[in-house]
């Protein structure tokens, strides 16, 4: 009888694992060069990691995060990520922030699609990242340092949001932060994305309202296509006047081609905003050189023709390797 016993309890915690799905994952991105927020602040070319200087060296964040998946029944799957970035190459997490600044969200997915509640990528960043070719937290991002990315802004703090199936090649995503406690002046935040990919192309547009009584709302699209010997994009964002709390407006462009093993690319980003007058081009390549392993190189040009920092013009550069688990 106690046998018996013991061998159900065994067969029920092995349906119990099977059930739940838990993992552990990150990135480690170690470089030698300086950002272009390095250049600006007129440091030296230096080894980094990908957590360095408010996380703006290298490629990638180095990050390490936990998620995990269980199932509730009925083809629902309770959901969760725990994700903390900014690692130092002195061994700091985040100096002088939450540890879980990356991620910290709890939801539930099922045939009717995806819910999620609490710290996440903003439904913009969701919606449009894939159309930056390098990344978005890269030391020389031209999308980034421009202020045109069209997956700009961030990560938001209690955040509702909904993904939908996909339909056809076409999926939705809507979001809201309410005021809450933010303070005087802060207002409730809806965003929505749309995107659509089918074959070769695909396409997208999103929306955030300001988040403040002195900001502004911010609207992007953007689309490429691939013609397997080279991938193309063209993108608009639109923050709002800089004077006016916002981060300007203009296009990006960019392309990504395979030679070899090697993919090698180039984006552009101009800001039109009469207070800034920037722009920035990029130029990159990667290779995987071992299993989940991969070698980079990068160098980026900023310029403004007003005299909005010391100088007019600014470079930056990495080489690196980036492992992920």
């Amino acid at each position: 009888m106690k046998k018996t016993v013991i061998s159900a309890a065994i067969l029920m915690a092995s349906a119990g694992a099977a059930q739940a799905q838990l993992s552990l994952y990150g990135l480690i991105d170690a470089s030698y060069g300086k950002s272009l927020l390095s250049d600006i602040q007129e440091q030296k070319a230096d080894f980094n990691s990908g957590g360095d200087n408010g996380s703006s060296e290298g490629n990638s964040t180095t990050r390490i995060g936990i998620k995990g998946a269980v199932d509730v029944g009925s083809g629902v799957k309770a959901n969760f990520r725990f994700e903390t970035g900014g690692i130092t190459s002195d061994g700091e997490v985040n100096p002088g922030g939450a540890f879980f600044n990356r991620q910290a969200w709890f939801g539930f997915s099922g045939g009717f699609g995806e819910v999620r509640l609490g710290r996440q990528d903003s439904v913009s960043f969701q919606t449009m990242i894939d159309y930056d070719f390098n990344g978005a937290s890269n030391g020389v991002s031209a999308l980034g340092y421009t202020g045109v990315g069209p997956w700009l802004p961030g990560r938001q703090s209690r955040s509702l949001q909904y993904i939908s199936p996909n339909f056809g090649g076409v999926t939705a995503h809507l979001g809201f932060v309410p005021k809450g406690n933010r303070g005087a002046g802060a207002k409730s935040v809806f965003s929505a994305g749309v995107k659509y990919g089918s074959g070769p192309l695909s396409a997208a547009v999103s929306l955030q309202t300001k988040d403040s009584s002195g900001g502004e709302n911010f609207v992007s699209a953007a689309g490429s296509y691939d013609f397997k010997v080279v991938k193309v994009m063209l993108g608009y964002a639109d923050g709002g006047d800089i004077a006016d709390g916002g981060t300007g407006a203009g296009i990006s462009t960019g392309f990504v081609a395979p030679i070899g093993s090697v993919n090698v690319g180039m984006l552009y980003g101009q800001n039109t905003d009469d207070d800034l007058k920037a722009k920035s081009i990029e130029l990159f390549a990667n290779t995987e050189i071992f299993k989940n392993t991969y070698a980079y190189a990068e160098v980026g040009r900023w310029n403004s023709s007003l005299n909005v920092l010391p100088k007019k013009n600014y470079t930056g550069y990495a080489v690196g390797v980036i492992f992920t688990f």
